[in-house]
């Protein structure tokens, strides 16, 4: 199982970043072919030899190559730090629609490791409703969104503020952001593991009832036969 989960990561998280900053300029062409061929070619993989998907693998990977091809273009690097503010501020309203139509990325990669590591859906999604994991994803999802944000201000004031001899007297502030906001994120992940750690046992998690919102049902027949 942890092969699994070492692959996927390989193939949908790290290759296509890897891949992505070997090349540059419009040689990243190249990294661009590679990265599909390899996607295509290890999902049909996992599809048809462990009968799943890993759909946050896949969305990143997609999403991060699509949004990497569309830089091959430019050469120029205050366009490219203009482009990625664009990318921020795009992957910030993609998070927020997501939470609105209860497709947490959290929750959607916490389904994809437990599929990993062979539960059922069932099983999976019970140990959410039973645990109230649902806040815990959406915790984790708010800090996401508040490191983005604040990127995308403070690049923008570099832009706009500085202009184009001044806008990298900035960067200093916003890898000082970026590690504050890394090991906060961080110690949420690692408190979220440590407190769901039991429900990744099989032995806990196939005791978990299914759980329902629906009214419980009475059989009316059966109080009819008990008082007749």
């Amino acid at each position: 199982m942890k092969k699994r989960l070492i692959g996927d990561a390989l193939v949908y998280f790290i290759a296509p970043v890897v891949l992505f900053s070997i090349f540059k300029g419009e040689s990243k062409i190249y990294s661009l072919m590679t990265t599909t061929m390899i996607l295509i070619a290890y999902s049909m993989i996992i599809k048809y030899n462990q009968f799943r998907f890993n759909f946050s693998g896949l969305f990143f990977s997609i999403g991060y190559t699509f949004m990497q091809s569309l830089k091959i273009g430019l050469n120029e690097p205050y366009h490219i730090y203009i482009y990625n503010i664009y990318c921020l501020i795009i992957v910030s309203i993609v998070i927020v629609i997501l939470n609105l139509v209860d497709r947490n990325i959290f929750k959607q990669i916490y389904i994809d490791i437990l599929k990993i590591l062979n539960f059922s859906q069932i099983q999976i999604i019970n140990s959410i409703k039973k645990n109230n994991l649902y806040k815990e994803f959406y915790k984790l999802t708010s800090i996401v969104i508040i490191h983005i944000l604040i990127l995308i201000l403070v690049k923008s004031h570099s832009v706009f503020s500085l202009g184009k001899t001044g806008y990298l007297n900035n960067l200093n502030i916003e890898a000082s952001i970026c590690i504050i906001f890394f090991i906060g994120e961080a110690v949420l992940i690692s408190k979220f593991i440590k407190n769901t750690k039991y429900i990744l046992t099989k032995s806990n998690i196939k005791n978990i009832k299914f759980v329902t919102n629906e009214s419980k049902i009475i059989n009316i027949n059966k109080y009819k036969n008990i008082n007749k």
